[in-house]
């Protein structure tokens, strides 16, 4: 199944179960896309939170970059991130396709 989870509350236990669902079912082979809203960029540049571990190790889980906006996506944002967390992010792409996904989840 191909899913798209959407992180947009931001609160810390909003973004840690949308995302761990998302670890979750890649874990089952589900092919899973996590798309991090720009409110959520507060949980994720905080290295003490958990979104910040969890989506650093997006790679190990065989999951693509995680997207963000592009507004949220420039040089000097992803420049305050460790090397590490900012590999595992890029722009969302241009245009997405609701049919490219059979399940679209948001938290």
């Amino acid at each position: 199944m191909k899913l798209l989870i959407q992180l947009r509350t931001p609160t810390e236990i909003a973004s840690y179960e949308g995302c761990a669902l998302a670890l979750t079912l890649a874990t089952f082979g589900h092919e899973v896309q996590l798309y991090i809203d720009a409110p959520v960029f507060g949980q994720l540049i905080q290295p003490a939170s958990r979104l910040h571990g969890m989506v650093q190790s997006l790679a190990l889980y065989d999951m693509p970059a995680a997207w963000l906006p592009e507004d949220v996506f420039s040089g000097w944002l992803t420049g305050l991130l460790p090397e590490d967390l900012a590999t595992q992010l890029t722009v969302v792409p241009e245009t997405i396709l609701e049919q490219d996904f059979e399940q679209i989840l948001t938290f």
